[in-house]
């Protein structure tokens, strides 16, 4: 299964952002890995493309690892048996290096498969990004599952 886009994240950001105190940089890259976050759970692979790197690549929970058209490719199929109506990130780690960013946080994804109900999932992700032009890019992502939780049925 792959993620919706910046679920975790671990960013190295240029030292001083190009002017910018670490407090602002720092925003800005989370601000990215939100616009990816946001990008997946629409399957908005036309957002996604802008916000990936050429050359970006993702290492899912299994090992596998994906290209950025095979990721692209994966949200415009639509075939997917998940849906996702909320992602919560916490517990977020920044480190900045040069003009690159990682970041790490604990996601927990709400959704449904279909015939099977709701579920929270929640993945440990790391986005690797680089500043590009006036923004950021991301690079490589990663996530690890922790663990996945069906929810109760209303009673």
């Amino acid at each position: 299964m792959i993620l919706p886009a910046a679920l975790v994240i671990i960013l190295a950001l240029p030292a001083g952002g190009g002017g910018k105190d670490a407090g602002a940089v720092r925003k800005e890259v989370l601000a990215a890995v939100s616009q990816v976050a946001a990008a997946g759970m629409r399957r908005d692979a036309d957002a996604l493309e802008k916000l990936y790197a050429p050359d970006y690549f993702h290492t899912n929970p299994d090992g596998s690892v994906m290209s950025r058209s095979e990721v692209l490719a994966s949200y415009r199929s639509g075939e997917t048996p998940f849906t996702f109506d909320r992602s919560e990130a916490s517990d977020e780690r920044v480190v900045f290096r040069g003009r690159f960013a990682v970041v790490n946080e604990r996601v927990a994804l709400h959704g449904e498969k279909k015939g099977s109900g709701k579920f929270t999932s929640r993945y440990r992700v790391t986005y690797l990004l680089e500043r590009f032009g006036g923004g950021w890019r991301v690079v490589n992502s990663h996530s690890s599952l922790i663990g996945i939780e069906p929810e109760a049925p209303p009673k």
